[in-house]
């Protein structure tokens, strides 16, 4: 049974609610939990499909804070009529971020798998233990930099130069990652933009900055500069798809 109480404390409308029991009436999920994780624009819940974990990605349509939205969107040639409407806004997003999702995944792009969209509903892969405990983010642990460094350079190289592309809110509390394994994933691919977005460039100059700011300040012996990691993705992007490309 879906708990309506799970989730009307955190003020979502009754259209939220509706598209909670669709999902659940056309089988995609059973049972919603408690949260895992809060943002400024949404509220990820565990849910749970027979007994399988999965993650409720729910954007605050009413509630949320979240500034700045359209210029994300604005630019971006898959969304060519953009509303002043906060709802349509929001919908629009999720819809963003489901796509931007999909196309990640068809290059190879370690981030969660994508379910299920219902309006401002994204059904996803649970990233954690079969127990229900999330993964933990990159800056909240210790991990090996000569495990990690490559995942990331290999993932954004497939991202930019395989799905094209930039991340647009690139950081360590952006990329989850299996203790046990040091795997890392990917997540929250909303604001993410097609390298033919006007910004792109001004975005992925951010991203880069955000990390290597975080991994210099991790592992102060290896001072990671901007240049050397544009680099590292260009030298991947040959290994991935050649010189001519």
């Amino acid at each position: 049974m879906i708990e309506k109480r799970k989730v009307e404390g955190y003020v979502f409308d009754n259209r939220t609610h509706e598209a909670i029991f669709k999902l659940s009436k056309n089988g995609i999920m059973d049972t919603i939990d408690s949260p895992i994780s809060s943002g400024k624009e949404a509220i990820t819940f565990l849910g749970y499909l027979n007994d399988t974990p999965l993650a409720l990605k729910i954007y605050k349509v009413e509630t949320s804070d979240f500034k700045n939205m359209d210029k994300y969107i604005i630019g971006d040639h898959r969304f060519k009529r953009i509303s002043k409407d906060r709802r349509e806004l929001f919908l629009i997003w999720a819809s963003k971020e489901y796509k931007n999702l999909t196309l990640a995944l068809r290059n190879n792009v370690k981030v969660p798998i994508v379910i299920a969209k219902e309006k401002n509903i994204i059904v996803m892969s649970f990233l954690g233990s079969k127990d229900g405990i999330p993964f933990p983010k990159l800056s909240e642990v210790k991990f090996s930099f000569d495990v990690v460094y490559p995942q990331i350079i290999e993932n954004y190289a497939k991202m930019l130069y395989g799905a094209k592309i930039v991340h647009a809110d690139f950081s360590a509390f952006n990329i989850l990652i299996n203790p046990e394994t040091e795997e890392i994933t990917i997540i929250d691919m909303g604001q993410a933009v097609v390298y033919s977005h006007p910004l792109s460039k001004d975005f992925l100059k951010r991203d880069i900055i955000s990390i290597t700011d975080f991994l210099n300040k991790k592992f102060k012996n290896k001072n990671i500069t901007y240049e050397s990691f544009l680099e590292d993705l260009k030298t991947k992007k040959e290994e991935l798809y050649g010189r001519n490309n």
